[in-house]
């Protein structure tokens, strides 16, 4: 138990390569002593950092081990919290339906316990699901859930996270920016290194939107020295995009390395969505800069991707830019 400990503590400093070989030694060691348990918890550690390593066939056999151990010992909080992980991979993956559906089995069990804060903690995640699905009137609604049943200062942060990230997509940037800001220097003071991370690329996003370049640029620096650090592959690849989003409204002769960085990364980790966002953003650079033959290839693949996902919001917008081009 020891062990699993120590593999939850580097999990969340972001030592995830550590907390993996801990979590390995843990698990070896209450398999040998019937801790049934202490498995299962030390798997849970080891699940959320290969969501942040962007292993996600681990976490989703990891999902299976962890379900057997609580059928042999049963833990609410493991079984809510594996179910919440997978919903965050599928997010990941731009699986949609995937991802609320593993949302809400966490979810339904919290509510048969009445346990606020595991009730919390999966409507943070399905409002991840649907904010970056596009659908932000839901997203509200499971952001409003997290944060009104959140009872400690962590299920606080997830469920405020949310809500200025769709504040910040729902065309109040300056509101969701002020929160952010704060829940930046609270991961930090608690060495909560993911959630500084993602809070930081949501600021990054949120002083992009406000239209503070500099404030987004160096935001964003911040963020990538510290994915990198962690090896947080989706947090990189994003980075870059938001990079290359910024470059091409002040600076384009540097957006196109962003911009391919980002894809190489969402391709190598499957994660469509993102790569969409990634084809969407290299094609407004190429038709910026009058490349109309590149601008209709990426625009397309964009598309594509967004339309057999079933992302919203997105599609409208390529289709304008692709309408836009020039014929011939």
């Amino acid at each position: 138990m020891f062990y699993a400990r120590m593999a939850m503590c580097e999990f969340w400093f972001g030592d995830f390569d550590q907390a993996i070989q801990r979590g390995i030694k843990a698990v070896e060691l209450c398999e040998a002593s019937g801790n049934s348990e202490g498995a299962g918890f030390a798997c849970l550690a080891m699940q959320w950092c290969y969501i942040y390593k962007c292993e996600f066939d681990q976490v989703f056999a990891l999902k299976e081990y962890i379900l057997r151990m609580t059928d042999r010992q049963f833990s609410l909080r493991q079984y809510v919290y594996t179910f919440t992980a997978v919903s965050v991979a599928y997010t990941e993956l731009g699986r949609w339906d995937e991802a609320v559906r593993a949302g809400q089995e966490a979810l339904n069990a919290a509510e048969e316990f009445s346990d606020n804060s595991l009730i919390s903690f999966p409507a943070f995640a399905i409002s991840v699901a649907l904010t970056s699905k596009g659908d932000l009137t839901r997203g509200f609604q499971y952001a409003h859930l997290s944060l009104e049943k959140a009872p400690t200062p962590a299920d606080k942060a997830w469920a405020q996270s949310m809500l200025s990230l769709a504040l910040c997509h729902s065309g109040e940037p300056h509101r969701g920016v002020e929160v952010l800001e704060a829940l930046v220097e609270m991961n930090r003071a608690g060495r909560y290194a993911s959630g500084e991370v993602y809070t930081m690329l949501f600021l990054g996003q949120g002083y992009t939107l406000a239209g503070e370049y500099d404030k987004a640029v160096q935001t964003l620096k911040e963020c990538l020295g510290l994915a990198e650090h962690s090896g947080m592959k989706s947090y990189i690849a994003q980075a870059h995009r938001l990079f290359g989003e910024v470059a091409v409204k002040t600076n384009p002769a540097v957006a196109a390395p962003h911009f391919e960085k980002s894809i190489s990364i969402f391709r190598e980790i499957k994660a469509e969505n993102q790569l969409g966002l990634a084809y969407a953003g290299y094609g407004r650079f190429h038709k910026q800069q009058g490349n109309m033959t590149q601008a209709l290839e990426y625009l397309t693949k964009a598309l594509e991707i967004f339309e057999r996902l079933g992302t919203l919001i997105h599609p409208d917008k390529v289709k304008e830019e692709l309408a836009s081009l020039p014929e011939g």
